[in-house]
């Protein structure tokens, strides 16, 4: 009984929901990024894309038709998660924040504490992300289980 609970068709349905409800929000991100780049037209522009690339799978994670849309969605949110790692932790990332050239801690004062908001919005970003990877992981093994049960 619990089984058949667990691999029902409804029990997809509302992880897909939520699932493209999270990518809906990613897409916002997208959009809100763009207007926040409009005086750097290539990052706009990128943020525009990646927006347009996320949408379609969204809305057909949405309205059901969604075995191909959520691997997409899979796809594409662990490759951002990488791209937003490797931007968080790449080179200059940070204000150019080095270890190897910090000086005592005591003279750092309040600004050793200060966090970055560029690296608090990084952050966010791969949590929204992972968040929709592992819905998505989760609405192909409940989908895979629903045709195997």
């Amino acid at each position: 009984m619990a089984d058949a609970r667990r691999r029902s068709p409804a029990k997809v349905r509302g992880a897909a929901r939520l699932c493209a409800a999270i990518a809906f929000g990613s897409v916002a991100a997208h959009l809100w990024m763009a207007w926040a780049h409009r005086a750097m037209p290539w990052e706009a522009a990128l943020m525009l894309l990646m927006a347009a690339v996320c949408l379609p799978c969204a809305v057909a994670v949405w309205g059901g038709a969604h075995e191909r849309a959520v691997r997409a969605l899979f796809a594409m949110s662990l490759t951002m998660v990488a791209v937003h790692a490797a931007l968080l932790m790449g080179q200059g990332a940070m204000g150019g924040h080095r270890h190897g050239a910090m000086g005592a801690m005591d003279e750092m004062g309040a600004a050793a504490t200060t966090a970055d908001p560029l690296a608090v919005a990084m952050l966010a970003i791969i949590a929204l992300e992972l968040g929709v990877a592992m819905l998505a992981a989760s609405v192909m093994r409940r989908a895979r289980a629903c045709a195997t049960g």
